[in-house]
């Protein structure tokens, strides 16, 4: 093993909750009766354009979550600014706080003289977020769908990052959430793969991607390489 690559959101920000659901379950506390159906809507019309309706070349994490969770709010048409700085404030403390567990691991695998990598379907702003939140140093390579033009499971994504590394697919492996996005782009690239799955069930997921290795939480990782 010379190169371990990680996902960004859902993986190095929480335990394996996607922006979408971390970010509905914040909304829920302020607005009860939000209906998902409703608010996933809002959430992805905020998530396929924010980078076409903001500059976000120099965006970090606050800035960046301030401009969705506005789009999020004029498409569902509320007017709340306290309500909108404190799902702001929320989510980013949120992500804070998991990014410290993160750190942890990344210095530990950093200590075993490997190289690291982020592989993440992106707006092209994650370098500036990394770097905002003092995580950029750990990495030796960093695959934004945003800049790169491939999204993940695209070969082409894993192939690019593999290249920057100067590494193979059999000598790296995959950490990520999604079974879609990260178990099978390195599962069809031959790239062994470490699904964190948090409280989600393990057993079908089991079915399909069956040589993954099943974490529960990030700081397992270490132990399992």
């Amino acid at each position: 093993m010379k190169t371990v690559f990680f996902d960004f959101g859902g993986t190095l920000d929480s335990n394996a909750l996607p922006w979408r659901e971390n970010f509905y379950s914040i909304y829920k506390s302020e607005f009860k009766n939000l209906d998902e159906e409703k608010f996933s809507k809002a959430f992805f019309d905020s998530d396929d354009n924010l980078h076409l309706r903001h500059d976000l070349s120099k965006a970090g994490l606050e800035k960046t979550v301030e401009f969705q969770v506005s789009d999020v709010f004029k498409h569902l048409k509320i007017e709340n600014k306290s309500a909108e700085e404190r799902i702001i404030n929320s989510f980013i403390s949120n992500s804070r706080k998991y990014f410290q567990i993160s750190k942890s691991v990344l210095e530990n695998l950093k200590s075993k003289n490997l190289k690291l990598g982020v592989i993440s379907n992106f707006y092209g702003n994650l370098k500036p977020i990394l770097k905002g939140e003092n995580l950029l140093q750990y990495f030796d390579v960093v695959a934004d769908s945003g800049q790169i033009g491939f999204i993940k499971p695209d070969r082409a994504i894993f192939e690019w990052a593999l290249k920057k590394a100067d590494t193979t697919a059999q000598e790296s492996a995959m950490v990520g959430d999604s079974a879609h996005r990260d178990m099978k782009g390195a599962a069809n690239m031959g790239m062994p793969h470490f699904w964190l799955c948090g409280k989600n069930n393990k057993k079908d997921f089991k079915l399909s991607y069956p040589k993954a290795v099943i974490l529960r939480d990030i700081a397992e990782l270490p132990d399992k390489l």
